[in-house]
């Protein structure tokens, strides 16, 4: 199920691989109530809520309008109050606001200091079961960075020793720098990336002041931001990275387990979740252009399954027929549709995907689907389509949510309907060519000259970042 909540003009939208945005209320009246905090616009954070089975969301009410266009965390504690880290847009200082759980909805307190000097980004935020929260972020002092973490007693009023100091001071001097803190067991761990180099971590025992010294979880090349540390219920800490290839570990408690590769084509904005104490993994992979493939792994024994779709209405299409009413003939594109060849995509008779009127463009997946990628070698001119899906009785012709489409555009893409509600719900499948499929097509009501030619067709999305909700 696909829901479109809101639009958003925020540079990076759905924040960083290592951040929390989406939680359940775990007990009381409203157990189950689900809430997604939502980053709109370059200086706003939003909310939004559900109950099952989470069709219908509340409008996005706000949270704040002072945060800088910068990624933000946050968690949620046992009662349901969540706190959020971000930075403001006024002197990239970072505060934390308390979003107090009272009646079935979160009103947000007053914006506490973190830290005033320098610039500060790319927080993260965990909480011990004592109720101890701790931050960790990355800092940015006279061209240099630094990880840097700080803890509170007070439900985030204040921290450390106040908002002049730093609080401690994790790794030495860098270029760049991410970092997630996380609990487990009786320790705190703080995972970050120290340049491209290497991922690394230090702990602190939760009854101890002092941080341990550092230790590498792997080294090489190609670290950044993407990367996610889970916990299991059976006392497991799992990490995934991307180093060019997507890579798992696992720590006991005692010892860390070798690194085992989950994908060697690399993956990003990838997801960590332990299901069944099992880990869970899903991550982005570039399908074309602007098209980023929704895949997971999951272990099985030593090893990891073999990547695959997340979502089946996300993939390469399974037919698409062109059919030529002058010639009365079918085309099967399928494989010309799913890779990038230029201008390998067209019928053998009139050398177009469609020309004249009556011919015709069938797309065709077992799941219902409601958004197209279509990338031209060369656009169509002066003709015009009419989109159709098969009702159980006949073709009933629809206006595309994201606008008429006459396959005039080199790179389109195009919303079907706004998301999986708005599907039709009579759409059913039909057959064409033999094929039982639910199709679309698309069909000339006025002649082309010249008729566009193809380079992919796919439902593959845009998809720049994952949102999981939080256990």
């Amino acid at each position: 199920m696909q829901i479109h909540l809101t639009d958003s003009t925020a540079s990076q939208r759905g924040g960083l691989c290592t951040n929390k945005r989406l939680f359940k209320v775990a007990s009381g009246p409203y157990a189950g109530r689900m809430i997604v905090l939502l980053h709109t616009a370059p200086n706003e954070i939003y909310l939004s809520w559900a109950d099952y089975p989470y069709t219908a969301w509340s409008q996005p009410a706000t949270v704040c309008g002072d945060n800088a266009d910068s990624p933000f965390d946050a968690v949620m504690d046992p009662d349901g109050h969540i706190y959020l880290v971000y930075t403001l847009e006024t002197n990239k200082t970072l505060v934390v606001r308390k979003l107090t759980f009272t009646g079935g909805l979160w009103l947000a307190g007053a914006a506490n200091t973190v830290y005033n000097a320098d610039e500060n980004h790319y927080p993260s935020i965990t909480i011990q079961p004592s109720g101890r929260l701790w931050v960790a972020w990355s800092r940015q002092a006279s061209g240099s960075c630094y990880i840097n973490a700080k803890s509170s007693d007070d439900q985030g009023e204040t921290w450390g020793t106040g908002p002049d100091s730093y609080g401690y001071a994790i790794s030495a001097e860098l270029s760049s720098g991410y970092s997630q803190i996380i609990v487990f067991g009786s320790y705190v761990y703080l995972f970050f990336t120290q340049d491209d180099l290497k991922l690394s971590y230090c702990r602190k025992h939760i009854n101890v002041s002092t941080w341990e010294d550092e230790a590498d979880v792997a080294t090489g090349t190609g670290f950044d931001e993407n990367f996610r540390a889970a916990v299991s219920d059976d006392n497991r800490l799992g990490i995934v990275f991307d180093d060019t290839w997507l890579k798992f570990r696992e720590f006991d408690g005692d010892k860390w387990g070798g690194i085992i590769t989950v994908d060697d084509d690399g993956g990003v904005f990838p997801r960590l979740q332990y299901r069944d104490n099992q880990p869970f993994i899903i991550y982005l992979a570039v399908s074309g252009s602007n098209q980023n493939k929704i895949l997971f792994s999951r272990r099985q024994g030593t090893t990891f399954s073999d990547p695959a779709p997340l979502d089946p209405a996300r993939s390469e299409f399974e037919k698409v027929l062109c059919y030529n009413a002058t010639s009365a003939s079918y085309a099967d594109l399928t494989s010309a549709a799913a890779d990038s060849t230029p201008g390998d995509i067209l019928h053998p008779d009139s050398q177009a995907i469609l020309k004249n009127s009556g011919d015709v463009l069938y797309l065709g997946m077992s799941a219902r689907f409601n958004y197209l990628k279509i990338i031209l070698s060369s656009v169509g001119s002066g003709g015009e389509i009419g989109w159709q899906y098969y009702n159980g009785r006949e073709w009933y012709g629809f206006v595309p949510s994201g606008g008429a489409c006459h396959f005039n555009d080199l790179d389109r893409e195009l919303l079907l309907w706004d998301d999986s509600l708005n599907i039709p719900a009579d759409w059913q499948k039909y057959t064409v060519q033999g094929n039982n499929l639910f199709w679309v097509r698309a069909v000339v009501q006025s002649d082309f000259d010249p008729g566009p030619v193809g380079s992919q067709l796919t439902t593959v999305t845009n998809t720049e970042s994952l949102i999981l909700m939080e256990p």
